[in-house]
């Protein structure tokens, strides 16, 4: 078989996301064959190296192209050089794909949610979510005096899972405006696998996952500011 470096594979170097327990995680790519591939065994956010027993499967997601490629590996081995950092020895077990719909199940939902960044509270809903990250929507307003929140920004977003308060960091990955005004931002989720992570895992990987495509308009151009919606007094959340 004549693999292509990308599409089958990811090339060294290459950043690789796996997803662990719930909680997505960064790694790189070393010496990459179709026979194996080794991978820095990465760091959570607490600087702890992630501990996966021999034989566990991982779907592990890299970019090439302009799009996401996805492949299912087993972990063969755990090598640590001496002095040096461990890497993963992972064996292929099935062909390449496109999108990471089977590395991060999606559901399409709308759930109470509000975004706190910069000391800036924005409150809306969720449009879809998955264990990575978090698609989100919210009301029409004016950007002169209520700017978008800047990718890379840190902060909490806060929703209600099942009538319960779940609050996670998280940080913005893009925001825009879509054509009727409405504020579209989508983060990623950041932090350890506490006992709120775990909650929003567990009602994610619960649902019926779908298609790993945003639902709903793209972010077009922006449109002529509005007036700031009025204000609800039905809010059933808080980031604070």
């Amino acid at each position: 078989m004549n693999d292509v470096f990308g599409q089958d594979r990811p090339e060294r170097g290459s950043v690789l996301h796996v997803v662990l327990e719930g909680v997505p995680l960064t790694s790189t790519a070393g010496a990459s064959s179709e026979h194996e591939l080794v991978a820095e065994v990465p760091l959570s956010r607490s600087g702890r190296r992630a501990r996966v027993a021999l034989g566990a499967m991982l779907q592990v997601s890299w970019g090439s192209r302009g799009k996401v490629r996805t492949r299912t590996y087993q972990v063969a081995d755990v090598v640590t050089p001496v002095g040096g950092r461990p890497d993963w020895r992972l064996i292929p077990v099935a062909p390449a794909d496109e999108g990471t719909r089977r590395a991060v199940p999606r559901h399409t939902v709308a759930l109470p949610a509000v975004l706190v960044v910069d000391d800036v509270r924005l409150a809306g809903e969720t449009v879809d979510i998955s264990v990575a990250g978090v698609r989100l929507s919210f009301p029409p307003a004016d950007i002169a005096t209520h700017p978008l929140p800047e990718p890379g920004t840190e902060g909490e977003l806060a929703v209600l899972v099942a009538g319960e308060r779940t609050a996670v960091p998280v940080t913005v990955v893009r925001s825009g405006l879509l054509p009727d005004g409405t504020r579209d931002v989508r983060v990623y989720l950041t932090g350890d696998l506490d006992t709120d992570r775990r909650r929003l895992r567990d009602f994610i990987l619960a649902a019926a996952p779908e298609d790993d495509v945003p639902a709903g308009p793209q972010p077009g151009p922006e449109p002529k500011p509005e007036p700031e919606p009025a204000q609800s007094n039905e809010e059933p959340v808080s980031a604070s």
